[in-house]
């Protein structure tokens, strides 16, 4: 998207529709009427908070990329097991020391 004009309501309506679902189905999920899912996708009203982060667990997205601030990648591990969880962090954490020792070294070079 780079290019593109961010759109707000476009991003809301192609998540649902990519999951599937009704304006109906959004609203009795996230609390409101289909009514008012539709100007949110309309971009007549903006959601409050509250009801945007329930729209982001729903899409299995960011606060951030609905709202056109993401700069990172997400990876949902909600369904693995704690354990599961627990191992991937570690790793990603043992990355992130990984190339910022790398990093350190290629400016002392």
């Amino acid at each position: 998207m780079d290019d593109e004009v961010y759109d707000f309501g476009s991003r809301l309506r192609k998540l649902r529709e990519t999951a599937n679902l009704t304006q109906e189905e959004v609203g009795k999920r996230i609390g409101v009427t289909k009514g008012t899912v539709n100007k949110y996708e309309n971009n007549t009203t903006l959601p409050p908070v509250d009801k945007l982060e329930t729209m982001a667990v729903l899409y299995r997205t960011s606060l951030d990329y609905l709202r056109n601030l993401d700069k990172r990648s997400c990876i949902f591990l909600d369904d693995l097991t704690n354990s599961q969880q627990h191992l991937i962090r570690s790793v990603v954490n043992n990355l992130k020391l990984e190339l910022q020792t790398y990093g350190e070294r290629k400016r002392d070079d």
